[in-house]
């Protein structure tokens, strides 16, 4: 399936017949450290892992987006290739996207669909006691909301864009209401309007209970 050529420059093979490869791979998170797993590349394009994390743990046959997600890695889907790494013959780790590992691969699994709706939230600012509307449409604005509801001295000073302050008008309150929910405008937090958790609004360089709990359980 590889030559020996090509696989000379790689530390941990374990198999390379005429229809896959098995090698030692792992991925690396800042606050848990090193996953060490085994990586398969099959010839007609599939791709799997087995975590090895602990002797016994049951998780084998991952695809290398639920295996780079099971190592503590929340965008696993946009950059498992840079997350998972595999050892050269010096015992350097390099990530897969730049070896011929994935010269078969040929997108044979997808990230599963999930409709996610972050409802427009509100914090109340310590100075002047009015709450401020925060638009949760990308990830960004979710990560600048997160910190402020975790902060319990946020000011309206404390927006970035600095485009508000305490002397602003508070929202009317009859525009407090859940948009593109069903159940508009008095909705207490269902399900249909308000995330309860995903990659856009937890962060594992957040170190709150929130995130933490999340990324620990993911």
């Amino acid at each position: 399936m590889f030559t020996v050529e090509e696989l000379a420059s790689f530390h941990g093979v374990i198999q390379n017949t005429q229809e896959f490869l098995e090698i030692d791979c792992g991925c690396t998170n800042p606050r848990y450290g090193d996953t060490p797993g085994k990586f398969r590349a099959y010839v007609d394009g599939r791709l799997e892992i087995d975590c090895k994390c602990t002797e016994d743990c049951p998780r084998v046959n991952l695809s290398p987006v639920e295996f780079a997600r099971h190592a503590g890695k929340t965008n696993a889907h946009n950059n498992w290739m840079s997350q998972i790494w595999v050892f050269t013959r010096d015992g350097h780790k390099v990530a897969l996207r730049r070896t011929c590992l994935l010269k078969h691969y040929r997108h044979t699994f997808q990230r599963p669909l999930r409709q996610v709706t972050h409802r427009d939230e509100f914090v109340r600012c310590s100075r002047c006691d009015k709450q401020r509307r925060f638009s949760l449409r990308t990830r960004e604005a979710c990560r600048i909301y997160h910190y402020a509801l975790v902060d319990n001295n946020w000011k309206c000073s404390d927006i970035p864009d600095h485009s508000l302050t305490c002397d602003d008008a508070e929202e009317r309150e009859s525009r407090k209401v859940c948009r593109g929910c069903p159940r508009a405008p008095r909705c207490e937090g269902c399900e249909q309007c308000v995330c309860l958790g995903c990659d856009n609004c937890r962060f594992e360089d957040c170190h709150c209970q929130t995130c933490v709990e999340y990324i620990m359980n993911m």
